[in-house]
């Protein structure tokens, strides 16, 4: 899986509007340099077929999944070694690059359930993560024990926060009707969600 980050997305991710600094911008490519090595990105889905238990959001859906994805522990361990060694600031550019490259990599597992749907003749479906609206974050362990895939590497604290912190996890429905009370329009996120679609 090849993750691309690209300077200027970053300088946009980390706020900066004016013409950079020479210096920022040699830490930034300093970053995006150590990126390659340091992400080891890893994603499973799995389509889920019980009637029983289901979240709420997945109530009424004909064709449903679960997903998660990770950068690894190696991406964790280095921001946390910058902030060790006195250097916050590449510590939080190095941090914000993972918060673009696991949202890529959400992205591409979306691909690949949009496919599998799209072969089974469903073209839109939608997408939700714990801790979105409607959605507990207590939903973690439910996906966890779905997905069942010790491969993965992801772990979840007693809060349910999961370990890497740069992963992600979502369901996925198509088909069927969503109630009213999930609906994604009543949202404060709604315009800027990049997990409708």
């Amino acid at each position: 899986m090849n993750i691309q980050i690209h300077r200027e997305e970053l300088l946009k991710q980390i706020g900066y509007k004016e013409p950079p600094q020479p210096r920022l911008l040699e830490m930034v490519d300093e970053v995006l340099g150590l990126l390659e090595e340091l992400i080891e990105p890893k994603q499973a889905f799995k389509e889920i077929e019980d009637q029983k238990d289901l979240p709420p959001f997945l109530i009424g859906a004909v064709l449903k999944y679960t997903g998660a994805a990770t950068l690894g522990p190696k991406f964790e361990n280095k921001v946390k070694d910058l902030f060790d060694e006195g250097k916050p600031a590449e510590a939080y550019i190095l941090d914000t690059a993972g918060s673009i490259a696991i949202t890529k990599t959400g992205n591409l597992l979306w691909d690949e359930i949009r496919q599998d749907a799209a072969a089974k003749g469903f073209k839109k479906g939608l997408r939700r993560t714990p801790g979105c609206r409607g959605i507990e974050i207590e939903t973690q362990q439910w996906i966890f024990d779905r997905l069942a895939d010790p491969e993965l590497g992801i772990t979840l604290t007693e809060s349910c926060m999961m370990v890497p912190r740069k992963s992600l996890s979502f369901l996925a429905r198509f088909g069927g009707k969503l109630k009213r009370t999930l609906s994604c329009r009543g949202c404060p996120q709604y315009s800027d969600c990049s997990l409708r679609g």
